[in-house]
Order: C-alpha cells, then sequence, then structure tokens
C-alpha cells in the first residue's frame, strides 16, 4: 500500500499539468473568456458580459514573452506586481486565420495608449503588445480608409458608414419645468442613480443628457412631448479643440463630433513626412514601429537618418465603441496596429448586474 500511494500522486500530477497544458493550448491559440469591463459597447455588448473571444477568426498571435504566470494576464491579482519578466521577448508573429477583420466587426485588442497612458497605474506603462489590457470595440475602418467625422456622423472614406443597430447617441432633453425622475425614466433603459454604469444625468432642475439608440429616442420624444421644451441630439461645435482627442495637437481643432480626416496606413504605404504627416504619425512611428523620431532645423530624422518619407510596417484598424459618448476609443488614441489585434467575440457565455444574473443573455451570439 506504502508503494501505491506515491503512484497514484504521481498519476494525479500527471492529469492536472496535462489538463492545465490543453487549458493554456485551447486559451492561447483557440478560444479565451474575457469579462467586458465598461459600458462602451453598450447596448450590444453590456458591463460584466463574459464573452468568448475566437483566436481562430482573425488567425492565433503567438506569445511574446514566455517568461510569464499561466492564466494571469500582465499583473498578479490585487497587487501592481508584474506577472511576467520581459527578460526574452519575441517578436510579432501571427499564424493564419479564417478570415480577415471587416468593417463592422467587433474585435478584443489590447489597449494602445497602455505604454503612455497607463491604463493600471499601480502597474505603470506597458509596452509589450500583448501584455497590455484588453479592450473591446468595433472595427469601423480598415487599412487604406480614410476615417471622418462630422457632426457626430462617421463617413468612410466620404460615405457615411454602417450604423449598428444598437449605437448609442447623446441626447439633450430639456422640461418645461416637470422633472425627469428615476421611476419615469426607468422603462427607457436608464439606469438608477449611483450606477457604476450610469447613462443619463441631470444639468439643472430641467436640463437632462441622456444616452440611448436613434430607436429609444424616437420613442422617448414621442411619450414625453407634452413636458418636452427642446429635444435634440448633443453634438459639440466644429473647431472646438479637445486637449485628450487624437493628436492632442492644438493645429488639429478635433473633437468627439467632428474628428478627422484621417488615412490609415498600409502594410507598405508610404507618407510624404512634414510637419501635418508627423503630428499625425508620429506615434505610429515610434510607438508602434519602434523607430527614434527626432525635428532639428525643421529636418526630420528617424533612428538617427535624414528622411523626407516613412514606408509603413504594419496594417492600422480604427475602432470605436457603439456607446459613443462613454468609450475611450480612436478618438482619444488613434488608431490599432495590427499587433495588438487578440480576436474576435463570438457569443456571451454568461452575464451578471449587481450580482444578479442577466439570464436573457446566456450563451447569446455577439453581433
Amino acid at each position: 500500500m506504502a508503494e501505491k500511494a506515491p503512484s497514484v500522486r504521481r498519476r494525479w500530477w500527471r492529469e492536472l499539468i496535462i489538463a492545465l497544458a490543453v487549458i493554456l493550448f485551447l486559451r492561447t491559440f483557440i478560444v479565451e473568456a474575457f469579462l467586458i469591463p465598461t459600458s462602451s459597447m453598450e447596448k450590444t455588448l453590456l458591463a460584466w458580459d463574459l464573452v468568448f473571444v475566437s483566436k481562430l477568426h482573425y488567425g492565433p498571435r503567438l506569445p511574446m514573452v514566455p517568461l510569464a504566470i499561466p492564466f494571469i494576464h500582465n499583473r498578479i491579482p490585487f497587487t501592481g506586481i508584474p506577472s511576467y519578466l520581459d527578460w526574452v521577448v519575441f517578436p510579432y508573429v501571427r499564424l493564419p486565420g479564417f478570415k480577415p477583420i471587416q468593417r463592422g466587426d467587433i474585435i478584443v485588442f489590447n489597449y494602445p495608449a497602455d505604454d503612455v497612458m497607463p491604463n493600471s497605474p499601480e502597474l505603470g506603462p506597458v509596452q509589450i503588445p500583448s501584455l497590455k489590457e484588453n479592450y473591446v470595440k468595433r472595427c469601423v475602418g480598415l487599412p487604406g480608409d480614410t476615417i471622418q467625422i462630422r457632426a457626430g456622423e462617421l463617413y468612410v472614406n466620404g460615405r457615411l458608414a454602417y450604423v449598428p443597430r444598437y449605437l448609442q447617441e447623446r441626447y439633450r432633453a430639456v422640461t418645461q419645468g416637470e422633472p425627469l425622475t428615476y421611476r419615469v425614466l426607468r422603462p427607457f433603459g436608464f439606469r438608477p442613480p449611483g450606477s457604476s454604469n450610469l447613462n443619463w444625468s441631470m444639468r439643472d432642475a430641467r436640463t437632462y443628457l441622456l444616452d440611448m439608440t436613434r430607436e429609444t429616442a424616437r420613442a422617448f420624444q414621442q411619450n414625453f412631448a407634452s413636458i418636452l421644451d427642446t429635444f435634440h441630439r448633443e453634438i459639440d461645435s466644429a473647431g472646438h479643440f479637445m486637449p485628450l482627442v487624437y493628436p492632442q495637437d492644438t493645429n488639429f481643432r478635433w473633437n468627439l463630433d467632428y474628428w478627422g480626416p484621417f488615412y490609415l496606413p498600409r502594410r507598405g504605404d508610404k507618407i510624404q513626412l512634414n510637419y501635418y504627416t508627423l503630428a499625425l504619425y508620429r506615434r505610429l512611428i515610434e510607438g508602434y514601429e519602434g523607430h527614434n523620431v527626432q525635428v532639428v532645423g525643421g529636418q526630420i530624422y528617424i533612428d538617427g537618418e535624414p528622411r523626407t518619407e516613412y514606408t509603413f510596417q504594419q496594417n492600422y484598424y480604427f475602432a470605436m465603441g457603439d456607446n459613443r459618448y462613454n468609450s475611450l476609443d480612436g478618438r482619444f488614441w488613434g488608431p490599432v496596429p495590427e499587433d495588438h489585434i487578440i480576436g474576435k467575440p463570438i457569443f456571451v457565455l454568461l452575464s451578471i448586474e449587481d450580482w444578479k444574473p442577466r439570464w436573457d443573455r446566456f450563451l447569446r451570439a455577439v453581433q
């Protein structure tokens, strides 16, 4: 009996190691569970939806950092301690996938600006693409597209872009004096005061800002027509400079409702280097393609050599949240590099809110 016990323990350890290896393989190359942390994709995806993300659709990205704790993304939970060692970093390599990214696809990717605007301040700047925080948005622009937002409407290559079914916009409602309480707002999908994902606010005794779909806005206006003084979409004015909006340059007076035009580079594209193009693309050249850029006496230097043009080394995409005015997306940090793409969410495994299950969202396909 004394000889059988170690044998049983060894068998259990062997089976456990094999099971963990299989799970790690599936997580790395096939599918990974991802918890939606914010309301930036409402009502398409809700905060605290647990989604399965396919890595086969666009091709699995090979691991970049081998010296890491398995199943832990970039930091040890509840600490600011990195879960990896960057002593060895492999270059970006992606295996073939089932299909290319298409306009309108919902994509999961690493937060591009995590190296300059850390998502987790306790962890600090994260330089390695695969270890940056995971984000989910809708891809609205492909390499070679020109993106522009005019009066809150998205245009791709000069044409009005596809409008997602659950696109949420911001509306300003001014009543004739009667308050809009949570009790009357609740049937339209508005959350109670104090909610972590509040989708409405009161500016004064008569004025309210409400985030909702166009369909909900029509129903809302019809239902409250007798008490509304004015009701319209809240759109910023052209030329109003928002300092946090990409490219964070006062010569580009862009905001959430007037942004661009911006050309999304394809691998192999060449641009002429001047003040205008450098302001738009310096972040890509330095932050994502690893070059040093300097401007001395009006001359542009890349890696110490004078240059008048630059050839891009990878493809770039543009991503926006369906909840347009509650989304940290490409309008703030520019395009998403190809090496930051993780995969495509395919279905919601389970969903909770305030620790209660949202049964209607279980096993629901992501559209």
